[in-house]
């Protein structure tokens, strides 16, 4: 306790009015990188790695611990070359972001672009789910959010339409040249049909006794682990409507269910200060962790 304390006190010796603005720069960083790596499988990682940092630097001021601070002075330089393997994807991903930033202020923004647009077709896609459900027919629907879909895209059929009821029907209707694959609805229209998308790397889907779940739940796995978009898949055996984001799905939604989920994710709030934004970033920090991970039980 001691040694806390003279920790503090020499800390407090060497606050002056410069260290301000560097706190302030360094807190800004820390910022960004978590806005950045919000909605990404890593975001929780990141938040372990700033819990077990606190708790192993309090520790770690305890005296006669002499294993414990050699362990962790040791495995410090260690944890320095892991960071960049483990974080690799969404590195890349946070570097994708930053490089489609249109102006400093988006990169604060709680909304993605063209959202209004994104809102208004929730209707329309929950009640072509609901009639694809009811037939029976395979969809695998996947909405564009903050990230660029283009680089996901391996294969498609560039489309640009209108979305209509009528046309998400005629795309996945068994046997149509463009029902085997994804649709992509950017800008609240459909941007391409039949697109071929990465498979999950999880084996989340393999350990569950629900076995009919095949590549249309698997490419929308993957394609939400990739990038922070909603996937939407009909099942063709079942009817059961699910959705997936950040990696996670939740099953047997109602059409209603499936449009309050996307009105919610698209929702404009009300304008906001740039101090305003901050906070609201910092707020959703637990709520954000708290969901992670609960819908794919």
């Amino acid at each position: 306790m001691e040694r806390l304390f003279n920790e503090i006190i020499f800390i407090g010796q060497r606050f002056t009015s410069k260290s301000i603005p560097d706190i302030l720069l360094v807190a800004l960083m820390i910022l960004i990188v978590v806005k950045l790596l919000q909605g990404t499988s890593g975001f929780t990682m990141v938040r372990g790695l700033i819990i077990a940092f606190v708790v192993f630097g309090a520790l770690s001021l305890i005296p006669n611990l002499t294993a414990f601070n050699w362990v962790v002075s040791n495995a410090t330089p260690m944890l320095l070359i892991m960071i960049p393997v483990i974080f690799a994807p969404e590195i890349r991903r946070s570097f994708d972001r930053v490089g489609g930033l249109r102006s400093f202020t988006d990169l604060f923004s709680v909304t993605p672009k063209d959202s209004e647009f994104m809102y208004d077709v929730a209707e329309t896609i929950g009640e072509a789910c609901m009639r694809l459900s009811n037939r029976n027919h395979g969809a695998l629907i996947v909405m564009e959010y903050f990230d660029d879909m283009d680089k996901q895209i391996t294969a498609g059929v560039h489309i640009d339409a209108e979305i209509t009821v009528e046309l998400m029907l005629q795309i996945f209707y068994p046997n149509t040249p463009l029902h085997d694959g994804a649709v992509i609805i950017r800008d609240g229209r459909v941007y391409m049909a039949s697109c071929v998308m990465p498979l999950s790397s999880k084996n989340s889907l393999e350990k569950n006794p629900e076995r009919h779940m095949g590549l249309r739940h698997r490419a929308a796995l993957g394609v939400s682990e990739a990038t922070d978009c909603l996937a939407i898949v009909v099942s063709e055996e079942t009817g059961t409507i699910s959705i997936c984001r950040d990696g996670t799905i939740q099953r047997d939604l109602s059409p209603s269910k499936l449009t309050e989920i996307i009105k919610e994710a698209y929702a404009q709030p009300a304008q906001q200060s740039f101090i305003d934004s901050v906070k609201q970033i910092i707020s959703n920090w637990g709520k954000k962790n708290n969901s992670t991970g609960g819908a794919d039980k």
